[in-house]
This record gives C-alpha cells, structure tokens and sequence, in this order.
C-alpha cells in the first residue's frame, strides 16, 4: 500500500495594497483575512503570479513550460497582464494540428484567449477543404460555431489546403 504524502503548505508574504492594487480578486479575499488559503493553484505557479504582481517578469523558460497553468491562474484571479504574456508563450510554443486544433480552440473560448483562438481559426482557415474532414465537432459549443464557420468560408475563398500540418 501506498501511504498519502502529508500536505505541505506554503506561506507567502504580500502587502495587501500591493495586492488589491493589481488583483481586485485577490484583494477582496485578503480584505478581510490576515492570512488567506489558496488551494486551487500549485505553490510554483502561485509563486510567479505573486512575483508579477510585485513588478518581477516570469522567466521565458517557466512561461513556456507552465503557459496554460499560468493563464489559468492569471485568469481566475484576474491578473489580466500576466495571462496576456502566458497566453503570447503558449502560442509562439505551440504548434497547432488538426490533432490540438478543437482542444485549443475550446480552451482559449473558455479562457477568454482571443490570440489563441485567432492563431487556431487562422490553421482551420488555412486548411479549410482538410480541417472539414479531419476535424470533428462533436464537443464544440454553438457559440463557437459562428468563429469556425467564418474561418472555413476564409479557407474555400483563399484556396484552402495550402499546407497541412499533423
């Protein structure tokens, strides 16, 4: 049997003015609390979240390796500049295929990710004939419906299939 690993719990300091000032999410939980428990987010990513709200910049490294951790814990606590860099990382490190295409896209829908979500429609309209057979739409809501269906018409009026990428 395996025995469970004791919780470990990470203390960070932070002046609540400073953070109040650049998170209004986070400001509201430490308004009233002298200390305040984050359990919805790892200690490393926590750590660069509150690294940047102190004006430090997360390496180029980290972001790369933790961009969609990093966006959803910008996101959640609403520190809108550090998931724009996260979210900049993770589109200049991925490669979209017809593979990652429809789990990229629902991603950066649910995250708000526009740059994202952009980089995806521009594969699908570039790829328009192969994207219409390749990819399925089961699990895609109707609200990106509209998105694909403009990126494809883009993909038949330009010639579509240009370049493919699996």
């Amino acid at each position: 049997t395996r025995k469970k690993k004791a919780k470990t719990t990470t203390t960070f300091y932070a002046h609540r003015a400073i953070v109040q000032k650049s998170s209004a999410i986070l400001g509201e939980l430490c308004k009233s609390e002298a200390s305040v428990s984050i359990t919805d987010v790892s200690t490393d990513i926590f750590r660069h979240v509150l690294h940047y709200l102190y004006g430090g910049k997360v390496s180029d490294e980290d972001m790369k390796e933790h961009a969609k951790d990093i966006i959803d814990a910008a996101d959640k606590y609403g520190v809108v500049g550090l998931k724009l860099e996260a979210e900049a990382s993770l589109v200049t490190a991925t490669t979209i295929t017809f593979d990652s295409a429809i789990d990229n896209l629902l991603y950066a829908d649910g995250k708000n990710c526009a740059l994202l979500k952009e980089t995806v429609l521009d594969f699908i309209a570039d790829n328009g004939k192969e994207a219409a057979k390749k990819l399925s739409f089961e699990h895609v809501p109707s609200t990106v419906i509209p998105y694909l269906l403009t990126a494809m018409s883009k993909g038949n009026e330009t010639g579509g299939d240009t370049t493919s990428t699996e």
